[in-house]
């Protein structure tokens, strides 16, 4: 199977071995101008146009950047495949929309469901019955009790937790180390511990 790569930068890399150790042939690396000319020995090109794959996914870490790139290259008729490291654990009855990428060490119990185009990064956990949304980032080491709710476009910290039961606004950002205790609004940048919102945004 044959994976084209949108990305060229850190995030990149892990998803290019992810996708390796997994058993992807890389196709082809699409950057933008000022990125490196190759990652882990694959050229970087500018254009996609010629290049047969029977897939791509997005790997760039920025949620608003790899929205727009994710629903830019499906609408060009480009099939979104997720990318799951070996080593992930997925439980019953997980669900898990295309473009998704699961790192190394990541854990997801029975019953959750992960949106399209969303980032589980390495070692993070989402606990059963979870909803993570769509184009979201849960970064490394976070936690994700029972029944939690990340809507679409989240951005989760590094080594965050989310107590059971509470939820995340759309598009809004969770500080590194913070503990989500309720319910948080949309479009607001948080942190602490307990989370508390330090400010709006657009």
């Amino acid at each position: 199977m044959r994976l084209l790569v949108f990305g060229a930068g850190g995030h990149a890399r892990s998803v290019i071995d992810a996708a390796r150790t997994a058993g992807w042939e890389i196709a082809g690396v699409i950057g933008r101008p000022g990125d490196p000319d190759a990652v882990l020995g694959h050229p970087v090109t500018h254009d996609a146009s010629g290049v047969e794959a029977d897939g791509f996914v997005v790997a760039v870490g920025d949620n608003g950047r790899r929205r727009a790139a994710f629903e830019e290259h499906r609408a060009r008729g480009l099939v979104p495949v997720t990318v799951v490291h070996p080593s992930a654990i997925l439980g019953g009855n997980v669900e898990v929309g295309a473009g998704s990428f699961l790192a190394a060490g990541v854990v997801v119990n029975v019953n959750a469901g992960i949106g399209e185009n969303a980032i589980l990064n390495t070692g993070c956990s989402v606990d059963h019955d979870c909803v993570v949304g769509a184009h979201t980032l849960v970064g490394p080491g976070a936690n994700l009790c029972g029944e939690t709710v990340l809507g679409e476009g989240v951005l989760l910290g590094a080594g965050a937790s989310v107590v059971p039961g509470a939820s995340v606004g759309e598009w809004s950002v969770v500080g590194a180390g913070a503990a989500v205790t309720g319910d948080l609004p949309p479009r607001c940048v948080c942190a602490g511990v307990p989370a508390r919102v330090l400010r709006l945004v657009e």
